[in-house]
């Protein structure tokens, strides 16, 4: 899903936050083999969501110039 607007960004920052302190609660409670598991759907999303804010922002299409430019 892409951002098009200032409320698309404030819900998804928001969703990222609820993901995050489901993480933090799940790897307290958790052991660590349990979490390395149940975690994996979670930070893929988080993972999403921050790359589709860095496009949104200009983020992403900036370090992709700056690669490119290393590469020349």
């Amino acid at each position: 899903m892409a951002i098009y607007n200032r409320k698309q960004l404030e819900h998804t920052q928001q969703k990222i936050a609820e993901l995050e302190l489901a993480l933090e609660e799940m790897k307290r409670e958790e052991s660590p083999a349990a979490y390395a598991i149940m975690s994996k759907g979670f930070i893929a999303q988080i993972e999403q969501m921050r790359g589709e804010i860095d496009r949104y922002l200009g983020i992403a299409q900036r370090e992709e110039e700056e690669s490119e430019a290393l590469i020349r």
